[in-house]
């Protein structure tokens, strides 16, 4: 019956030439329940991203290939940046094969697309009215009428601004038949009719043929698959920072780690480039373990800016807390000084597992990538496609239902950035909402945003209003942008005239805004477009602008953090030795402390100097250290040292006892340290969930900043981070004039001098002086 009624649907809506009315009619209730199809229908659309993550050469692009059964490389080079995989794959428990469209076979891709969506409801809905059009209407039509002339149907008037034709396709504008990019702002509103009426017409012809395909060969059941792109984060610490933007609580996360190396040996130097040679970074001290914890931290990170993250769930199958991340040990096939793999795989795990965000570690995978590609592929990988594929399944937002017309829009945005564009305004994306899909609210706007967003799809954060008119159709260019900003490009003759300026780059972190125009030069065509990229990577402290220029110059300068170098250990220590008032710390509830979240408090530190000393002499900053002369002539200066788990702040003073004039000092800054925190949070949305609080180190049992017996390792004299006992300032502020140690079970005297840190508190005087 479907296929007599509805034979020839795609003429039937297209229908541009006399007909008799039989066909007609046909075509007319087509179109209706074509338009109600889009207009209401919905569907369950399964993706969700793969997220590789890890320290670099750790085997994460293997580990893709692996995934996908392409041979291994032994020479393969380190990503650089991020590199994101262009088409979506089915996660099965067999091979990930990635699709394109072209292929002679059809992809597992065309599952989710919009127009695979939209024909499958239109035949649904057709084949449910089949039976009243297939006797009512013929029984209505003459054969009289069969000769006469019939008029248009207005298929493309409900899709068109304005009543002229729509230009052919050849009539764009010539930078984008010259493969040129362009700028959103050459995406106006007032001109985009045709773009709205090419996509309306091509989703229209393109639904129609594959209704009536669908109508006569039938389709099989695919409402179960999930669909996935990867993204392979690089390992290189200089790119650390643009991950932030990137991370989605929404994914699912491989933490790849290299069993070739020992857990606990200091990490490998960080090589970086500079103008005319590379160099390394031997003064960072981090072991291998706390790159692992670094990227744990950054993942639970995301759970708290993610309401849906926070919610329990009732599965068996899925970790404590999501994103869930796996951990994916490699290079089973070298273990370090040959150990078991599987034992020193297992002990990781475990040293993770017992760390505050270890509640979102999966499971442990054992990985030899060298059997990639070959018969007889490695049984752990062939076991983490089935655990990727079980979690999926069960992640809350997988199974979430989604309007049509959502596809729809999706489909517009691809079709504008395949002709180049890579970012465009709120404004004209809502436009586009409104015309390509009628949708009108803004909730619904702003939603449909966000669910893109958290697929990172596209890019767009709706915090600040810097960030709100910002929506990036290519995420792949946005990270080519940043990465000209991180990094220095070695010296070449045509660039000579900016040799001097990449060498500041390079030497001090600072970079000349007439330097950062010229990098984009061959990105980004004109000035607005810089505006907004700049203030999205200030947003997210990827560059923070300078106060003032440390040169004295007019140009306006801003600080890279990444470029920073590290300063050598062993002289940080001795300065820290010589404070005569106790360190104050701040420690994080999640553990490490967030990426960015250190440069950002040294320039708010920065700013208060200013207004507060304005004779301070320039400060020295550096890797995870600054140092603000404040007083130079009295010889104060105030010192921040970024520590795996902590920031510490120290008062630095010439005088071998600290007077008042010092202790005023430390309670100015341990007072003004809360106003800039509550700053940070105001101005970035990714420290409004940081939870932090401020805390003393134990003089009785952490004496020489080493515990001397350390239960978690079972050792004497244990100096890491995670072993030392911190007791919180609000002990101090309550007025408590006792305080004491109950984790050393061998001290003499457990009590606290309390009075030791009386400098950063205020005084009696002080308090009757403000009304306290």
């Amino acid at each position: 019956m479907v296929l007599r009624t509805f034979e020839g649907f795609t003429d039937c809506i297209l229908l541009v030439v006399a007909a008799p009315p039989e066909i007609l009619a046909r075509g007319q209730l087509a179109l209706e329940v074509y338009n109600n199809a889009l207009a209401e229908g919905k569907a369950s659309v399964k993706r969700v991203p793969l997220m590789l993550i890890g320290q670099d050469r750790s085997g994460k692009t293997s580990l893709k290939k692996s995934l996908k059964g392409i041979v291994f490389d032994p020479d393969e080079d380190s990503t650089v940046g991020i590199d994101v995989d262009r088409y979506h794959f089915k996660v099965t428990t067999e091979t990930w094969m990635t699709g394109m469209r072209d292929e002679e076979s059809t992809t597992d891709a065309e599952a989710f697309s919009f127009e695979h969506n939209a024909a499958r409801l239109v035949a649904e809905r057709l084949m449910e009215v089949d039976n009243v059009i297939g006797s009512e209407r013929r029984a209505d039509v003459g054969s009289e009428n069969y000769g006469l002339e019939m008029t248009e149907i207005p298929i493309e008037t409900q899709f068109r601004e304005s009543s002229t034709d729509p230009e052919p396709i050849d009539s764009q504008k010539p930078d984008l038949l010259a493969g040129e990019v362009p700028d959103s702002r050459e995406f106006s509103i007032e001109g985009d009719a045709l773009f709205i009426t090419q996509v309306q017409m091509s989703n229209f012809e393109e639904i129609a043929g594959r209704t009536e395909t669908l109508l006569q060969d039938g389709w099989a059941e695919n409402s179960g698959d999930i669909h996935s792109i990867m993204w392979d984060f690089a390992g290189q610490s200089v790119y650390y920072v643009t991950h932030p933007l990137f991370l989605t609580a929404r994914a699912i996360y491989l933490l790849a780690y290299d069993l070739s190396q020992s857990p606990y040996d200091i990490a490998k130097p960080v090589v970086k480039q500079g103008v005319f040679k590379e160099f390394q970074d031997n003064f960072n001290l981090k072991t291998n373990l706390d790159y692992l914890d670094f990227w744990l931290t950054s993942v639970a990170s995301l759970a708290s800016q993610d309401q849906q993250t926070d919610i329990g769930h009732e599965s068996e199958v899925l970790p404590k807390k999501i994103p869930a991340v796996f951990l994916v040990c490699t290079h089973a096939d070298e273990p370090h000084k040959g150990c078991d793999p599987f034992k020193l795989a297992k002990e990781i795990f475990g040293t993770l597992k017992s760390k505050p965000h270890g509640s979102q570690l999966y499971d442990v995978f054992v990985v030899d990538n060298t059997k990639s590609g070959s018969r007889s592929e490695c049984p752990e990988v062939m076991r983490l496609r089935e655990e990727v594929l079980a979690v999926a399944k069960e992640l809350p937002h997988v199974n979430e239902v989604i309007p049509i017309k959502w596809l729809r829009y999706e489909k517009a945005l691809e079709t504008l950035k395949n002709k180049g564009y890579k970012w465009i305004s709120l404004t004209q994306a809502k436009h586009i909402m409104s015309k390509v899909c009628s949708i009108n609210n803004d909730g619904e706007m702003l939603t449909l945003l966000n669910f893109l967003h958290d697929l990172r799809l596209l890019i767009h954060f709706d915090d600040t209003s810097e960030l709100n008119d910002v929506v990036v159709l290519d995420p792949q260019w946005l990270i080519d942008v940043f990465k000209e900003v991180i990094t220095v490009r070695p010296y070449h003759s045509k660039d000579k005239r900016f040799v001097d300026l990449w060498c500041q780059l390079e030497r001090e972190g600072i970079l000349e805004e007439k330097l950062l125009r010229h990098v984009w030069s061959s990105l980004i065509r004109r000035t607005e477009t810089c505006e907004c990229l700049i203030a999205i990577m200030e947003k997210f402290s990827l560059l923070c602008p300078l106060p003032l220029p440390v040169d004295g110059s007019r140009s306006k300068q801003y600080l890279v953090p990444s470029m920073l170098k590290s300063h050598p250990t062993n002289a940080i220590s001795d300065l820290v030795a010589s404070a005569q008032i106790p360190p104050l710390f701040l420690k994080f509830e999640t553990g490490q402390v967030p990426a960015g979240f250190f440069p950002r408090l040294v320039l708010e530190f920065f700013r208060w100097c200013i207004d507060r000393f304005p004779r301070q002499e320039p400060p020295q900053l550096f890797n995870g250290f600054a140092r603000f002369y404040i007083q130079p002539g009295e010889g104060r200066s105030v010192v921040l040292l970024c520590h795996s788990l902590s920031i510490e702040l120290l008062i630095l003073t010439s005088n071998k006892t600290f007077d008042t004039s010092d202790g005023n000092l430390a309670c100015a800054v341990r007072t003004q340290l809360a106003s800039m925190i509550k700053c940070m949070q105001n101005k970035f949305f990714w420290v409004k969930n940081v939870v932090c609080e401020l805390n003393f180190l134990c003089p009785v049992c952490c004496r020489g900043r080493e515990v001397r017996f350390c239960r978690n390792h079972h050792a004497e004299g244990c100096k890491k981070e995670e072993c030392l006992h911190f007791f919180p300032d609000s002990k101090l502020v309550t007025g408590d004039k006792q305080v004491f140690c109950s984790r050393s079970a061998t001290a003499q005297d457990n009590r606290v001098l309390v009075a030791h840190f009386a400098p950063w508190f205020p005084s009696e005087h002080d308090k009757v002086s403000r009304g306290v």
